[in-house]
């Protein structure tokens, strides 16, 4: 086993797929606020460039090529299991459509320190930081599927914490960031690759949680998010068919934990249809119900991780003549 890098006992697993311009600028804003922090970049197979730019820019920085599109979840596991191998005492997994704030990572680490913990920060969006994107996640009350809880709740969960440091108790967190020590990433396990991509992270909240994880978010540390920075061209389509296949899967996995009946549960599928219709007309809801009744029959038929080559070829010739 080698020694950890000179970042520290620290890394930061962020993963990157034909997402050359994002991973500069958030491994700029890691190596300018958080130094102390080594800093791993796992390449899902691009064909942009990405490592060799990361080479000739940020020799200093570890890069790993895993030759082929493992998704969110297969591509952040090979970054937690290359820490894990080299004796990091706390591994955080990031997006690389982020931008982190000083002194985030100091935070995080601090909080996921006390064992078994993991934690996320507070997520606001990158093209207006006034306004938050995640400060926790909850199963709903009505369906029992995850949702990121709405500004009212969220300044209740910090204001109720305001006297014990600022930390407070969440559901489920965002797997845009997630810390927590070498021995939680043990105990808990990585993400379900079957997911691919989608409910990986609620699926680990859970998992987490029944493992006797703590689950905190960290409001002092700050990181923002290009929202939906990934789903762009084909996966503008694709996304549709990973969220309604995952949204069955975490549905069937944790039925005891989460939804409250079928009726639901169909109805969060379907209920986007008529306003995408009104939105982009005909052609384009009948694209996204197209991908959305290929999710189902995925699910029925348990052909999970990622999405078979013909659907990838469909959605890319939907996306160049979009």
């Amino acid at each position: 086993m080698s020694e950890p890098s000179p970042g520290g006992r620290s890394l930061v697993v962020v993963l990157s797929f034909e997402g050359r311009d994002d991973t500069l600028r958030c491994v700029t804003s890691l190596l300018e606020h958080a130094a102390d922090h080594a800093v791993l970049v796992v390449d899902n197979g691009s064909h942009d460039g990405t490592l060799a730019e990361l080479d000739e820019r940020y020799p200093q920085v570890e890069k790993h090529q895993t030759g082929r599109n493992l998704g969110f979840a297969g591509g952040m596991n090979a970054g937690v299991s290359w820490g894990l191998s080299r004796g990091y005492a706390t591994i955080t997994v990031l997006n690389n459509d982020t931008v982190v704030e000083a002194g985030a990572l100091d935070r995080l680490v601090a909080a996921a320190t006390e064992a078994p913990t993991a934690v996320s920060p507070r997520i606001v969006y990158l093209t207006d930081p006034t306004r938050e994107w995640f400060a926790g996640a909850v199963l709903d009350s009505k369906d029992g599927l995850p949702r990121h809880t709405a500004p009212a709740e969220s300044a209740r969960l910090a204001a109720s914490a305001a006297t014990s440091g600022g930390r407070y108790p969440v559901e489920l967190l965002a797997g845009c960031c997630i810390t927590a020590t070498a021995e939680t990433w043990r105990l808990v396990g990585g993400f379900d690759e079957r997911y691919f991509l989608n409910f990986e992270d609620s699926d680990w909240s859970l998992r987490a949680r029944v493992a006797g994880v703590s689950l905190l978010v960290e409001p002092r540390a700050t990181v923002a998010h290009r929202v939906s920075g990934s789903f762009v061209g084909e996966y503008s389509y694709l996304g549709t068919y990973y969220y309604t296949r995952n949204l069955l899967l975490f549905a069937r996995s944790w039925r005891g934990h989460g939804p409250r009946g079928g009726a639901m549960l169909w109805r969060r599928i379907l209920r986007p249809l008529p306003s995408q219709l009104r939105r982009t007309g005909v052609r384009e809801a009948t694209r996204r119900t197209m991908m959305s009744a290929a999710g189902v029959v995925a699910h029925l038929v348990r052909r999970y991780g990622r999405a078979p080559a013909s659907l990838e070829r469909c959605a890319a010739r939907w996306a160049r003549s979009s």
